[in-house]
C-alpha cells in the first residue's frame, strides 16, 4: 500500500508546478511589451494588479482594461548521451495546449485623492503534455492547472507626491492531471512482465509490455479544485517629479487547499491489452497493498503554497514622448520547501502518503522596459526580463522542466478614439542556457528499485497579446 501511496503522492507533487517558474506575467497587454515593468509607472486600472497605489493617481473618472494572452509553449526532453551505444539516445517534444491568462481591470475615481476597483485575472497556471508513450511517462503525461484572483481594490493619495494602496487577493484554482502506473520501455517492462506473470501465477500471461511497446498500460488520473485562498496586495508610490517616480509592492503568499480531489485508474486505448490489464489488476492489487476497485472513490487532500512576491520599481521620463521602467521582483518560492500529501479512502480513513521534499529556493527577476508616444494615436514598446529558476538540477524532472527565462518583447497601442485604445504585443522566451541538464530520483513500484530519471530539458514559448481600454 505504501508504495502505492507514494505514487499518488508524486502524482499530486505534480501540481506544484502551480506554484513553480510558471508564475503567470502576462496580465497586461500592454505592459507585455515592455517587458512586464509597471510598478513605479501610472497604468490607471491596470495598476490594481502592478501595485495599487499608482491607481490614485488615475487622471480620469472610469477606466477599463481587459485582455487575453496565448502562450505557445513547447519543451523537448533528450536522454543524456551512451557513449558506448551512441544510437540509444532518445529526444521527446511536449505537444502543449495554448495557454490563454487572461485580466479584467475596473477602477473608479470619485474624487481627487482616493480611488476603488476591482481585478480579475489568472496570475498562476500551467500547460505540459508529454503524452502516453514517452520515456517518462512513470513520472508526467500531462498537466493542466489554473488559478483564478479576484480583487477588489482601494488606493489613496496622500498629498501631492504620494500614495498608498490595498487589495483583497480571492484566488481558487483547478487541476487535472495523469501519470503512468508503471514504468515504460522494453528493459523495464522485460523486470515488470516477469514479476506480474509470477504475481499472478501464470507464466503463460501474454507479453503485454512488449505489445505496448513504449505506451503505458494503466495510468492514474487526477482531477480537483483548490478552495478559495485569501491574500493581500499592497502598494507604496512615490511621485518625485516630472521625471521621477518610485514604486514598492507585497502580495503576500497564498495556500491552496485541495480536500476532494479524484482519482481514476485509465487503461490503455487498445482493447486486447486493456482486457488482459484488467485480468491483471487483482494480482497487481494485491502486489501492491491496494483495492483498484476503490480507487476511484478515494479522495485527495493536499496544500499548495503560492510564493509572495515583493518588487520595487523606478519610472524614469527624460522628456514627455519617452518612458522607461526598471522593476526588480523577488520571490519566494522557498514557501515551497515540502509537499504533504493525504488520501482519503471510501470508509473515512485518511493516511498521509508522503511528505516530499522539493526545496525550492527565493529568486530574482530583473525587468526593464521603454515607450515612446510616437504620434497621439500611436505608442511603441519595447522590453526584456529575466527570471531565474527555482529548481535547481538535483530536481529537475519533466513536470516542472524549469529553466532561468530570458525574454524579449515588443508591442504598440493605437488609439482610435479619445477614449478607446487598442494595444498588441509579443514576446519570446527562452532558456538562458542552451539547454539544462538534471534528474530526479524515483522507485520502481514492483522492484522497490530506486533509479535516476535524467536527461537534458529545453523550454521555450511564444506569446501574443490584445488587450482593449476605455477611460472616461
Amino acid at each position: 500500500m505504501k508504495k502505492t501511496l507514494l505514487l499518488l503522492a508524486a502524482a499530486v507533487a505534480s501540481t506544484g508546478v502551480f506554484a513553480e517558474g510558471y508564475q503567470v506575467n502576462n496580465l497586461s497587454s500592454r505592459q507585455n511589451g515592455m517587458g512586464h515593468v509597471g510598478t513605479a509607472m501610472k497604468l490607471n486600472s491596470e495598476s490594481l494588479w502592478f501595485n495599487p497605489a499608482a491607481a490614485a493617481f488615475q487622471t480620469t473618472k472610469f477606466d477599463i482594461s481587459a485582455g487575453v494572452t496565448g502562450i505557445a509553449s513547447k519543451a523537448t526532453y533528450t536522454s543524456l548521451p551512451d557513449y558506448a551505444n551512441p544510437e540509444n539516445v532518445t529526444k521527446y517534444v511536449s505537444d502543449n495546449k495554448i495557454s490563454t491568462p487572461m485580466y479584467v481591470y475596473a477602477n473608479y475615481k470619485p474624487t481627487e485623492w482616493m480611488s476603488a476597483g476591482v481585478v480579475f485575472n489568472t496570475p498562476f497556471g500551467s500547460t505540459m503534455n508529454w503524452g502516453n508513450d514517452w520515456a517518462g511517462a512513470h513520472l508526467s503525461q500531462s498537466i493542466n492547472l489554473a488559478a483564478y484572483n479576484l480583487q477588489p481594490t482601494v488606493s489613496f493619495r496622500i498629498g501631492e507626491h504620494f500614495s498608498i494602496g490595498a487589495g483583497l487577493m480571492m484566488t481558487w484554482g483547478n487541476f487535472d492531471l495523469s501519470q503512468s502506473l508503471l514504468p515504460v520501455g522494453a528493459q523495464t517492462n522485460t523486470m515488470l512482465d516477469g514479476l506480474l506473470k509470477q504475481a499472478m501465477q501464470n507464466p503463460a500471461l501474454p507479453d503485454i509490455f512488449a505489445a505496448a511497446g513504449n505506451r503505458s498500460i494503466a495510468s492514474l488520473g487526477l482531477e480537483g479544485s483548490a478552495k478559495m485562498a485569501f491574500g493581500v496586495n499592497l502598494g507604496v508610490m512615490y511621485d518625485i517629479n516630472e521625471q521621477w517616480s518610485l514604486g514598492f509592492s507585497y502580495r503576500s503568499q497564498l495556500k491552496m487547499k485541495v480536500d476532494s480531489g479524484d482519482v481514476a485508474l485509465n487503461l490503455i486505448d487498445d482493447p486486447t491489452i486493456a482486457a488482459t490489464v484488467n485480468q491483471m489488476l487483482p494480482a497487481l492489487g494485491a502486489k501492491l497493498g491496494l483495492d483498484f476497485s476503490q480507487l476511484s472513490s478515494c479522495k485527495i487532500k493536499t496544500e499548495l503554497p503560492l510564493p509572495a512576491t515583493l518588487t520595487w520599481g523606478v519610472s524614469f521620463r527624460p522628456v514627455q514622448k519617452w518612458e522607461f521602467a526598471v522593476d526588480l521582483q523577488y520571490v519566494l518560492w522557498s514557501a515551497y520547501d515540502h509537499l504533504k500529501v493525504d488520501l482519503v479512502t471510501p470508509d473515512g480513513q485518511q493516511k498521509q502518503l508522503a511528505d516530499n521534499t522539493k526545496n525550492y529556493s527565493n529568486t530574482l527577476a530583473f525587468r526593464f522596459g521603454g515607450q515612446y508616444h510616437a504620434l497621439d494615436w500611436l505608442t511603441v514598446r519595447m522590453g526584456m526580463y529575466v527570471d531565474e529558476s527555482p529548481v535547481s538540477s538535483d530536481w529537475l524532472n519533466p513536470e516542472t522542466p524549469s529553466m532561468t527565462k530570458l525574454a524579449y518583447t515588443a508591442g504598440f497601442t493605437i488609439r482610435p478614439a479619445r477614449f478607446c485604445s487598442l494595444d498588441f504585443a509579443y514576446g519570446f522566451v527562452n532558456s538562458a542556457d542552451p539547454e539544462r541538464t538534471g534528474s530526479t530520483r524515483y522507485t520502481h513500484l514492483l522492484t522497490g528499485e530506486t533509479s535516476a530519471f535524467s536527461g537534458n530539458y529545453k523550454a521555450r514559448a511564444h506569446t501574443f497579446s490584445f488587450g482593449m481600454r476605455f477611460a472616461f
